[in-house]
This record gives structure tokens, sequence and C-alpha cells, in this order.
């Protein structure tokens, strides 16, 4: 803008030259008022440069009708071309400039045939104009695609922005879902269990209750115990839900192996292990026992003391098989809306890599296998 000045001023001395010097006061009169106009119109030019472009333009016929040497008006034909190529579309950029040239070679003509002693001079001034007209038409669609490319990048930052966003609103609900599913799993299997035992001892209580009176406290002690324990359970998971801490809440004050032998106790059932315990993780020592709960669960929920459980835990070098066999047949499904027990021990497994297969035995009872995959850096070399 500062060069476009000195050019301007430059050709304000040139006119001044040509035009006032030879000048009547009619044709000063004219001048002022045309050039009035035309520079007036310079308010223009930002928010409506068609308009501006098209009063420069009308002014200057006007002047060329009546003046045969150049005028300050003139000088705007850069500032017009300029401000339509800044602020208007390509085609119709192009079609301005097309239109500046050619009004400036008609008075090129025009100047030449009038002033033949200055034909040089006036052929000067208008090359100097077009090449000023064509240099700012240049910056000034330069400057267009610079913005176009300017906002671009905002519009290409804001859709990032807002995809992160929606990724991170997506992650959190994955999260909460996995929280949620983790804690349903826990609450289902510490309250289908000990519900469970103490029903069956309650019944069985119930039964020795004037047989036996020994047995029968003995019952009514293992429920109490269990019922302390499941208090204990929902505590825990209650902590985990209310702390801040992002730690998975089923590991947290977990379920470990040495607890296996209680919970087989506790439901009448016998315990085989075979092996060494060895690359196991508290997820997986949770697993382990989760699935022994849930199958024990529903030996008692569905056979009671008749059932005989039987659980195997068998410790190979690169996973462990867990094995829960008893006499019942006709098990809940899963997937059915007695089954949730059974899908949640398949989610369980299956989020360790490990497979879980249910189903009738060859004996008429029904088995329950969960094989686990070991961290095998841990296994023995």
């Amino acid at each position: 803008m500062v060069g476009f000045l000195i050019i301007h001023v430059s050709f304000i001395a040139v006119w001044f030259f040509f035009g006032l010097s030879q000048a009547s006061m009619d044709s000063l009169v004219f001048l002022a008022i045309t050039g009035t106009v035309a520079y007036l119109s310079v308010i223009l030019r930002r928010h409506y440069p068609p308009i501006f472009f098209l009063i420069v333009c009308l002014v200057l016929l006007v002047e060329l009708a009546f003046r045969d040497t150049p005028t300050s008006s003139w000088f705007l034909i850069p500032l017009a071309v300029h401000a339509v190529a800044r602020w208007m579309p390509t085609i119709s950029t192009r079609i301005c400039l097309a239109l500046a040239l050619m009004l400036t070679s008609l008075a090129t003509i025009r100047w030449m045939i009038a002033n033949p002693d200055h034909r040089y001079e006036m052929l000067l001034i208008a090359i100097t104009i077009g090449a000023v007209v064509v240099a700012c038409y240049s910056a000034a669609r330069r400057m267009s695609v610079v913005d176009e490319a300017l906002v671009r990048q905002k519009l290409a930052e804001t859709d990032a922005g807002h995809l992160k966003e929606a990724e991170q609103v997506a992650r959190q609900r994955t999260i909460e879902n996995q929280i949620r599913t983790s804690v349903a799993r826990e609450l289902h299997d510490v309250v289908a269990h000990s519900i469970s035992v103490m029903v069956v001892q309650a019944e069985g209580g119930l039964a020795q209750v004037e047989r036996s009176p020994a047995t029968a406290q003995q019952a009514l002690q293992t429920i109490t115990d269990t019922g302390r324990e499941s208090l204990q359970e929902m505590r825990r998971i209650v902590r985990t839900l209310r702390s801040d801490s992002p730690t998975n809440p089923e590991v947290v004050s977990s379920p470990q192996l040495s607890d296996i032998s209680a919970l087989v106790d506790k439901a009448n059932a016998t315990l085989t292990v075979s092996g060494t315990p060895r690359g196991s993780t508290p997820s997986i020592e949770l697993t382990i026992y989760r699935v022994i709960q849930e199958a024990l669960t529903n030996s008692l929920k569905h056979g009671g003391p008749t059932a005989e459980p039987h659980v195997a835990v068998l410790w190979f070098p690169t996973y462990v098989s867990v094995v829960v066999t008893n006499k019942l047949s006709g098990q809940p499904r899963m997937g059915d809306h007695r089954g949730t027990g059974l899908m949640g021990m398949s989610e369980r497994v299956q989020a360790l890599g490990g497979t879980l297969t249910t189903g009738p035995t060859g004996t008429g009872g029904f088995r329950v296998c969960a094989q686990i995959p070991l961290k095998t850096s841990l296994s023995p070399r």
C-alpha cells in the first residue's frame, strides 16, 4: 500500500503538469466535481467493491469524453481493480481487469491523438497505469488466496477439534460402560453367590434344627459369616466407585487364590489343585475365583446339597484350567434372563484371552470349563 501511494502521488504530479497547466476555470470546476465523486467512492472499497469499481469507471468515461489529457481520477483505477480482486470471485475480477485495461487502452489512444507533441509521455503514463493495474490485481488475488487458505485451515482445525472432542466423549462412554459392566458382574457374583449359600444353609439348618441342633447352629454360623463377607464385598465395590483413582474396580482388594478353599468349603464342594501356580496376576486370580464362585452358585441354586460340586484347578506352563462339575442337569442357558452369570463368566474369561465352555457331562451332570492363558514371561524357564 505504501508503494501504491508513492506511485499515486507521482501520477498526480504528472497530471498536474499536463492537466492544470493548460486548464480553464470551467475545466477546473469539472475536474473538481468528477474527482470529488471518484475519490469519495473510495469509502465503498471494502464493503461494496463492485459499486466502487463501477463509479470509478463511469467517472473516467465522463472525463474521457470531455478531457483529452490524464486526470487524477485515472489513478484510482489500480485501487478499484485491487478492491474487486481482493473481495470478489475470480471470474468477476477477471472481467473487471479486462475492462480496466480496455479503458486504459482507449484513453491512451485518445491522449496520443489529442497530444501528438507528448505522445510518448502519454504512452508512458498509460503503460505505467496498466502495469500498476496488473500488479495490484495480482497482489490482491494472492491475498485472497491466502485468506481462503487461512479460512480452510481454521475450518480444518475446528473439524479436528470437534472430532477429537467426539473421540474423547466416545472413549469416556466406553470407559463408563466398561466400569458399569464390571460393577454389574461384581454385584451379581457377590450377591448371587452369598444369597445362594445362605438359602441352602438356611434350608439345611431348618431340616436339622430338631434332629441335630449342632448342625443347625453350624448352618446359622455359615449364614452369618457369608452375610458379613457379602457386606465387606459390597463396601469394597462402593469404595471403589467413590474413589477418584482410575484403578480397575475388579482388582482393588480382590479375592486371591488363597480364598478359593474357603469358598469351596462354604458350598460343601470338593477341591483339587494340580500343578504350581506361576505366571498369575491379580486379574487372573480374580477371574479364577469368580468362575468358581458363579459355578458353585448355580449348583447351589438349582441342585442344593445334592449337586455335589467338584472344583479342579489345573496349572499348566502357559495356561490354567478351571473345571467345575456337578450332578445337576438342565442348567440355565447363557443368553436368557437367568443366564447372566454364565455370560459374566464368559466376559471375564474372554477379557483375558481365554475360553469358556459349558454344557452337560456324559454322566448326566453339568460342567463349566475355563482356560485362561498365563503371563509366559513369568513362567519358569
